[in-house]
């Protein structure tokens, strides 16, 4: 099978390459690797995912977003001065 005669979102292995590597054709002229667009020609061989690997792939795509950390977000906290230190009020300057 080439990789012209795949439908738009279905799932496949460039024949070749590692089975590790598993793509989503997202066009006519690209498909996905990891969220990241890669051109591919129209001619090139591939294996389209059957049921089952397609199954076992996401799972595997699952079960390692779980296992990765999620970053730490910090943020930055400054003092605000109060009103009553700068002399003014919500309603103006303080005589």
């Amino acid at each position: 099978m080439t990789f012209e005669e795949l439908q738009t979102g279905d799932y496949f292995r460039i024949l070749g390459i590692s089975t590790h590597y598993v793509y989503r054709k997202t066009s006519d002229d690209y498909c996905t690797l990891n969220n990241t667009l890669q051109p591919i020609r129209r001619h090139t061989s591939v294996k389209k995912l059957t049921g089952d690997e397609l199954v076992e792939y996401l799972a595997q795509q699952t079960t390692a977003a779980e296992q990765k950390p999620k970053p730490a977000v910090r943020l930055k906290s400054r003092p605000v001065p109060s009103r009553e230190k700068a002399g003014s009020t919500k309603y103006g300057i303080i005589n």
